[in-house]
């Protein structure tokens, strides 16, 4: 057998295969016996007709055999002999194909990158020097006062900690907002819209024109749409809004006591401040730890620069597009704000891709030299966490896994959390002070 191979590019490969006559003619006396056996032919009896007769009776599907057995055989020694590991079904052309006739053909496949493994033992990482504090406790709390949160209606004039209903309607020029950005009708008109003046209003500087007025009034209000605006092609513009004040609403906080804490299924105030301290602690301690494991990650991906298979980049981009079209619909956004900015999506979703892409080979380079693997009962346990989080049988879960491909990317994500496993126990983790929040000013000087 003779392989030649041709680089297209350094993930995308073409064989030329071929087989010389002398095994092509004992592959089609090989199946012409096979067929032989259960013959039934005219004159013969069963398994004892001539070749010849089997030949021309069967001739097209013994050639047929013949040429999948050939390339089925010749295609995995070719693989073997230039130690290429395809990542996808090849493209097949035949060239020649016949009884006393070498058997060509090329294949055009798709291979894994190749890179040299950087030293992934020892990686250096840091980790911010974080504990829970009171004041994380009662930030906290606070967040469950505000889940128990009621709001009365009230007969004054609006605050700045007040929720205002409003019907409003926005122009620019006298016209509709939607006939500049037609999917813009979030901020064109709404009726008994909850603003707050905290709460990242929809149309800047609306809200502040409203406070100290009260329910029933009637304003008009001018803005001018800044620089950062969520639509292109309103910033700078002017616009008018006709606003109704519909309802002022003020906000009612539950006391931190005992009653509230019962609310939670606790059995007193304490008992809750000790539970909330408690789950701080473990956010803390895997926040911390996730930021180690990504880090180890990232320090392999800028340590490796090699090119990527086309077919897998355009399956994990469709699939994190699917992703991010999926988790926009959850909240809310709509079908024309998301095609609006599909092309944003998809450079973002390609982006995400690649990345995933180059780890998941990098790690399986590491859990290869390392002999890590997936064991069944690891593979198992992680498809019956799956069947109870979506609350099926296992078995159900497993044989839809099995059924769309699903199982090898649980598998592959097994892996890869055993191999940075690995990579998170033999990392070189430097404590560091906690990084400054941008938004914070700098400790006072001593």
């Amino acid at each position: 057998m003779e392989v030649t191979v041709t680089d297209l590019s350094p993930c995308r490969k073409q064989l030329r295969i071929e087989v010389d006559a002398e095994t092509v003619d004992a592959k089609f006396d090989a199946v012409a016996k096979d067929f032989r056996r259960q013959a039934h032919l005219p004159g013969f009896r069963p398994g004892k007709a001539p070749l010849p007769n089997v030949m021309r009776a069967y001739g097209d599907k013994i050639a047929d055999e013949a040429k999948r057995a050939l390339m089925a055989d010749s295609y995995s020694d070719a693989l073997k002999q230039q130690e290429l590991k395809p990542v996808i079904m090849p493209e097949i052309e035949e060239l020649q194909f016949g009884h006393g006739k070498p058997f060509q053909y090329m294949a055009t496949l798709e291979v894994s990158p190749a890179f040299e493994l950087p030293e992934y033992n020892g990686l250096e990482v840091e980790k911010e020097r974080r504990s829970v504090t009171e004041e994380d406790v009662t930030k906290a709390l606070s967040t469950l006062q505000e889940q128990r949160v009621e709001y009365r209606d009230v007969d004054r004039p609006m605050g700045e900690e007040d929720f205002v209903v409003v019907n409003y309607k926005g122009t620019v020029d006298g016209n509709p907002i939607t006939d500049i950005v037609k999917v813009a009708r979030g901020i064109t008109e709404q009726a008994n819209a909850w603003l707050h003046l905290k709460r990242n209003p929809l149309v800047p500087g609306l809200v502040e024109a409203l406070i100290g007025g009260a329910k029933g009034d009637k304003k008009t209000i001018n803005v001018t749409f800044p620089e950062e605006f969520i639509y292109e092609e309103l910033v700078g513009k002017d616009a008018q809004y006709e606003v109704e004040i519909v309802d002022i609403k003020e906000q009612s906080l539950p006391e931190l006591d005992d009653t509230f804490a019962k609310s939670f299924g606790a059995e007193g105030i304490d008992k809750l401040r000790e539970g909330v301290e408690a789950d701080l602690k473990n956010e803390l301690e895997y926040s911390q730890k996730q930021s180690v494991r990504n880090q180890c990650v990232q320090r392999l991906l800028d340590a490796v620069t090699c090119d990527l298979p086309e077919t897998i980049v355009n399956q994990a981009t469709r699939a994190a597009v699917h992703n991010i079209v999926q988790s926009n619909h959850n909240r809310g956004v709509s079908k024309e704000v998301i095609e609006e900015n599909k092309d944003d999506i998809y450079t973002n979703a390609k982006a995400n891709a690649e990345l995933r892409v180059k780890a998941n080979y990098i790690l399986a380079q590491i859990a290869e030299k390392e002999g890590i693997k997936v064991t069944e009962q690891e593979l198992s346990r992680q498809v019956a966490a799956m069947a109870m989080q979506q609350k099926i049988k296992p078995q159900k879960m497993a044989d839809q896994l099995k059924e769309n491909g699903g199982i090898y990317e649980v598998q592959e994500e097994i892996l890869n959390a055993k191999v940075i496993d690995l990579l998170e126990e033999k990392a070189n983790v430097t404590e560091i002070d906690p990084i400054q929040d941008s938004n914070q000013s700098p400790p006072p000087k001593k």
